[in-house]
């Protein structure tokens, strides 16, 4: 009766240690996608910010709006050289935001580039997203889709929304600061 005894007390600790630890866990992934996003929003904000498009020079641009289910973001920006030995450099960078869907999961690129040259660099920006979703100001409306050869001139502010995995929202509006 002592073993038996013993036997279902072992079952009942070795479960609730497995289900603590998972929860651990799970709450740990919670939290990466946090700091995650938040980092991608603090980045994107401060290119967003330094966006720059002028109509006599056909390397700049600013484009913007749905790419399928999900929003998509492109533009140059006055930036620092990236850090990296694959990757682009130079003051002026190209950016392009989307989301790439494989094997029923979603994520958030980025692809840089330096838009005098043509070789192009991906990075994941934020993993295992729900939705990526954008929007432009004209200094009166918000609008969903943005084309700067057609406007004229870049978003007087650019607002993007991350829906995580657990379908928590985090968003930033960034306001451009180039005219």
């Amino acid at each position: 009766m002592a073993v038996g005894l013993a036997a279902a007390l072992s079952a009942a600790l070795y479960s609730t240690f497995f289900s603590i630890s998972g929860a651990s866990e799970r709450a740990g992934k919670a939290v990466d996608g946090y700091i995650e996003t938040g980092y991608f929003l603090e980045r994107f904000s401060r290119e967003a910010r330094s966006s720059y498009y002028r109509r006599t020079n056909e390397l700049t641009f600013f484009n913007g709006g749905r790419d399928g289910d999900s929003g998509a973001v492109s533009f140059t920006t006055m930036t620092w050289p990236v850090v990296s030995k694959d990757a682009p450099s130079g003051d002026l960078m190209a950016v392009n935001y989307y989301v790439r869907e494989e094997n029923g999961r979603k994520d958030l690129m980025k692809e840089v580039w330096n838009p005098f040259q043509t070789e192009k660099f991906s990075v994941e920006a934020v993993e295992g997203i729900k939705g990526f979703e954008v929007s432009f100001f004209n200094g009166k409306d918000w609008a969903g889709a943005w084309d700067a050869s057609l406007e004229g001139q870049t978003p007087r502010a650019i607002a993007v929304t991350v829906t995580l995995g657990s379908g928590e929202q985090l968003s930033a509006t960034a306001r451009t600061m180039i005219r």
